[in-house]
């Protein structure tokens, strides 16, 4: 079963928003169901770069907004209290301001309203997250372009697909793109990348805040990029004893068993592994690892994102595994690709990793960037990964 989503740009409203602080903003009060809902710019760039988040949150103690990508936002990783303290105005508003300017890029927040934590009520734009919703918005700039909605290019479509999974005995979702005219129907047929999310995120987030649709628009429009189908699986399974997140058997049962073939079956996809490719960021770059780099009959190019193999006795059980199946995988041609960036967190994984494809003799491009374990990054390693596929 496959249900269309739309998508609105969370640009559009920073610029309603904007709008909107020049005029005398309306009293925080609480409204009634019948009463019409109360409009406020609730994230307002400002004109030094700097952003303000603003809540309207009557008969509450405190408030405090997340934005762990945000510039300007603490993110508590040095033991600081995250987010930024919200201060309430005679209106009746609580709002905080980034201390730093805020770069062009796509961003997600949250409120934490007495220890609750919520996504923004003015918000038209969310992403599921694994820990709960978050809000969305973006700021426009040149560098970011191709990660941005351009309104002069065809734009593919983004779907909801409901499948049985027999592996795992339940239904299962995945979201899927389509790109320009491929809902014209006709005889042609794509080559897929199967896009993995991390351990935080839902299959909802590569398009929700990784803009992974218009990165493809734009690449597919200039030229760049072949144009494909992506399938995002939902990279979390049923939690039970012996499966964990980052060497999750159940999702490669299902993946490999299950939603690879559903695909083939109902879209007009090339089924061959040379037109079949798998990539993930920091979790969905683990279960690349695991279920796509040790199967080149499946998967002919693989993209890891921001994930290595940790420790002596990781790499001894994924060798043990795979050791045949990696020795298949250095003679074909496919694509391997490998990207961190070098303020990392998993960065001291990437050493055995390497040492493992050195080992195997598996080629790869690898991409040493700046930065960590961010959106920042996954976005811009989508941009440079995709052109390579399927040429």
């Amino acid at each position: 079963m496959r249900r269309v989503i739309p998508f609105i740009t969370y640009s559009l409203l920073l610029s309603i928003s904007a709008g909107a602080a020049a005029a005398a903003l309306p009293a925080c009060e609480e409204r009634s169901f019948m009463q019409p809902p109360l409009f406020y710019p609730s994230v307002e760039p400002q004109a030094d770069g700097r952003v303000t988040f603003r809540l309207c949150a009557t008969g509450v103690r405190e408030a405090r907004v997340f934005a762990g990508e945000v510039n300007g936002v603490p993110t508590g990783l040095d033991g600081t209290p995250p987010g930024l303290t919200m201060a309430q105005d005679e209106q009746g508003y609580w709002s905080a301001t980034t201390s730093a300017p805020v770069a062009p890029g796509v961003y997600t927040y949250a409120f934490k309203v007495d220890g609750l934590r919520v996504a923004d009520p003015q918000g038209v734009r969310f992403a599921e997250g694994f820990g709960g919703p978050q809000s969305v918005f973006e700021i426009a700039g040149p560098d970011v372009a191709n990660q941005l909605y351009k309104a002069d290019v065809a734009h593919g479509l983004v779907s909801v697909l409901d499948y049985q999974s027999s592996s795992l005995g339940l239904r299962r979702r995945a979201h899927v793109y389509t790109p320009p005219g491929y809902e014209a129907g006709g005889k042609e047929r794509y080559p897929v990348l199967y896009l993995v999310h991390g351990y935080s995120d839902s299959d909802d987030a590569w398009t929700a805040k990784g803009n992974a649709n218009l990165i493809l628009d734009n690449l597919i429009a200039a030229g760049k990029v072949k144009p494909m189908i992506v399938v995002m699986p939902q990279g979390h399974t049923p939690m039970r004893e012996g499966v964990q997140g980052m060497e999750n058997t159940d999702f490669g049962a299902d993946l490999l068993k299950d939603l690879v073939p559903y695909v083939d079956a109902h879209f007009r996809t090339v089924a061959k592994p040379e037109a079949r490719a798998m990539a993930g960021l920091s979790m969905g770059g683990a279960h690349t690892i695991q279920f796509g780099l040790p199967h080149p009959e499946i998967f002919g190019s693989i993209g890891v994102f921001s994930i290595g193999l940790f420790g002596d006795d990781q790499v001894a059980r994924y060798l043990a595994a795979n050791d045949t199946k990696l020795k298949a995988r250095a003679k074909t041609s496919g694509l391997v690709y490998y990207a961190v960036g070098k303020s990392d967190p998993v960065f001291s994984g990437v050493a055995p990793t390497r040492k493992v494809l050195d080992q195997y003799g598996i080629k790869y491009v690898y991409n040493e960037s700046a930065g960590g374990h961010t959106w920042i990054n996954w976005r811009a390693y989508l941009e440079d990964f995709t052109p390579r596929l399927f040429r």
